[in-house]
Order: structure tokens, then C-alpha cells, then sequence
């Protein structure tokens, strides 16, 4: 739940946004690139956003239809606009991001649009922090938690901090840290856990977050792989060396991902080597996805990624 909209994504690298000639149009939104994510690796998706009735959402929707997400649950309204956000890629390929038409549609989806019947045979239901930002969607978001809590589901959360749509970043701090104890999964960048917690070791700043509740923090680190950490045990993972072309949503598909084996894993947290599995997966997952333009072009399936790592057999 969360996030729709379409990315404007700069064709030739340049720091500044104001210099960009020419864009590329894609969808995105990081719970929509992670859904697609799911679809693209067999897992049954469903997508919980508002769409504005303009040609933008229209887009939206029939690509998510195409992918194979169950659009049945977005909201559709005439009175705001589908967000878009341009993205400007630096000679590294690295995104800076401009939202625009704020707020969007997907941040005006209400409470009592969203039912108890929508979260009917759940397994996982995944949401962040966009969605929290302004009423009423932090209503819907922090409703929909609690059903889906309420049908047993497992509870994956990626705050994917954007602090430009808060007015007091305390806030954002605040209600990141007060749902990590509710929810089983938590990922985050080294940044974004730099912002939520005070120890020095990012070991200690993980470990903060499992005492406050978690099952599971994974920290991802670019092209170095990534940290996870558990009650019982922890460790790293290396990432695969891959020239980018664009970095735009590489955190979404770790996620996507690491969701797809938590359907999987028959307890939480699993065994150690079975979750350093599921990471190296993800790993894999991401760093394939760096090698198109856009957040979702690049997005493989689940046999691609298992062709990729046994060609790449010997990394650890």
C-alpha cells in the first residue's frame, strides 16, 4: 500500500534538474516499483493507491494490469492528480528527485476507502512512509496495518524517508519509530538509519531496532551488498559488481525481493543460511535491475536471477 506515480527520468546525465532537455517516462513510486518487483517474480500482488482520472493514472493502471497486479483495489478521483516526479541522473547515475503536483492522488486515499474484505487470504502486507506524510492517507495506512495484523499477516516496512514531504523531519522520526515495533521486517539505507537512530556502530543501530521489536533489519549498502540483523544472529553479504546505468529504484527491488522470500520463510526470523540466501537473492535482484533506464525496466524473474547466481557461483 502506498505510492503510485510516473517518473520523468533525465535521458543524459546532469546534476541539475533545470538542464535536462529530454526525459524518459516510466511508472514509479517505490510500493509501486515493488509491486511490479512481485508480479515480475511470480508472487500474487495487489496494489492499495489512488489514481487521479487523468491520463497519467489511466497509464498507470493499465501498465500494473499488463505487469499482472491486481489493480482492483486503487481509488480513482477527478479532483487531484496522479503525482509525477522528475528525476535527474548525475554522471554516476545517481537519482535527485523532484516531486511535482503535490499532493498527489495516492496521499488523499481515505480510511473508509479501505475494507476489511481487501486484505482477504493475505501473507505480507508492505507499506512506507510517503503514504504517512499528511492526512488522510495516514489514516488509510495506519488502518490498513492494523487489518492486515488483524488477518495474520506478515508486516514488511521500507520508510524510504523523503523529508521534503514533512514539515517537522521530528515527526517523521517519531512515527518511523513508533511502528517498527509493529511491523516484522524493516529495510533501510544507511542515511535513512543514520536519521532514525543515535548509536554510533551501524551494528548497534540495528540492534536498536530489533530490542524496539522488529524480527528483521536489513540495511542495504549499494554496491557493497548488505547488513542483516536478527535477535539471534547477524552478518553481511557482499553485493555483485554491475555497471549501472540507472540506480533509480535499486532499494525498491532489494525489497521486492526480500518480500518474496518472506512469504517463503516458514518462521521468523529463519535459519541464518537461509536468510543469507534470500539476501544474496535480493542482491541479485537489485543489482540486475541497475542495468536499464528506470526503476522497473530492468526488473527480472525469479529465473533470471537464479541463472545469474549460478553464473556467479563462486561470490560471496
Amino acid at each position: 500500500m502506498g505510492e503510485a506515480l510516473v517518473d520523468f527520468i533525465s535521458l543524459k546525465p546532469e546534476k541539475d534538474l533545470k538542464l535536462v532537455r529530454e526525459f524518459y517516462r516510466t511508472p514509479g513510486g517505490a510500493v509501486c516499483n515493488v509491486a511490479v518487483g512481485l508480479a515480475r517474480l511470480g508472487i500474487n500482488v495487489s496494489l492499495i493507491t489512488k489514481l487521479g482520472t487523468d491520463p497519467f493514472g489511466e497509464f498507470l493502471r493499465e501498465f500494473l494490469k499488463k505487469e499482472g497486479v491486481d489493480i482492483s483495489k486503487i481509488k480513482l478521483t477527478s479532483e487531484h492528480l496522479t503525482p509525477l516526479v522528475f528525476v535527474a541522473l548525475d554522471e554516476k547515475r545517481t537519482p535527485s528527485f523532484f516531486f511535482y503536483g503535490e499532493p498527489g492522488a495516492d496521499r488523499l486515499l481515505s480510511p473508509e476507502e479501505i475494507s476489511e474484505k481487501d486484505f482477504a487470504g493475505i501473507k505480507v502486507f508492505h507499506f512506507g512512509t510517503i503514504s504517512l506524510s499528511r492526512q488522510p492517507a495516514r489514516s488509510a495506512t495506519l488502518k490498513a496495518l492494523k487489518l492486515a495484523k488483524k488477518k495474520g499477516a506478515r508486516i514488511s516496512f521500507d520508510p524510504n524517508f523523503r523529508l521534503h514531504l514533512w514539515e517537522k523531519p521530528e515527526e517523521l522520526r517519531e512515527i518511523t519509530q513508533r511502528l517498527v515495533p509493529q511491523v516484522d521486517m524493516v529495510k533501510l539505507n544507511q542515511e535513512e538509519l543514520d536519521f532514525l537512530t543515535q548509536e554510533r556502530a551501524l551494528e548497534d543501530r540495528a540492534d536498536q531496532l530489533i530490542k524496539a521489536g522488529a524480527k528483521l533489519v536489513i540495511i542495504t549498502l549499494g554496491e557493497k551488498g548488505a547488513y542483516y540483523h536478527t535477535a539471534d544472529y547477524q552478518g553481511y553479504v557482499s553485493g555483485f559488481r554491475i555497471k549501472p546505468v540507472d540506480t533509480t529504484g535499486a532499494g525498491d527491488a532489494f525489497t521486492s525481493a526480500m518480500i518474496a522470500w518472506l512469504v517463503k520463510f516458514k518462521k521468523l526470523p529463519p535459519k541464518k543460511q537461509e536468510l543469507e540466501k534470500a539476501v544474496r537473492f535480493a542482491n541479485a535482484f537489485a543489482g540486475l535491475s541497475i542495468r536499464k533506464i528506470g526503476a522497473i525496466e530492468g526488473l527480472c524473474t525469479w529465473q533470471e536471477v537464479e541463472d545469474f547466481l549460478k553464473q556467479n557461483s563462486s561470490h560471496n
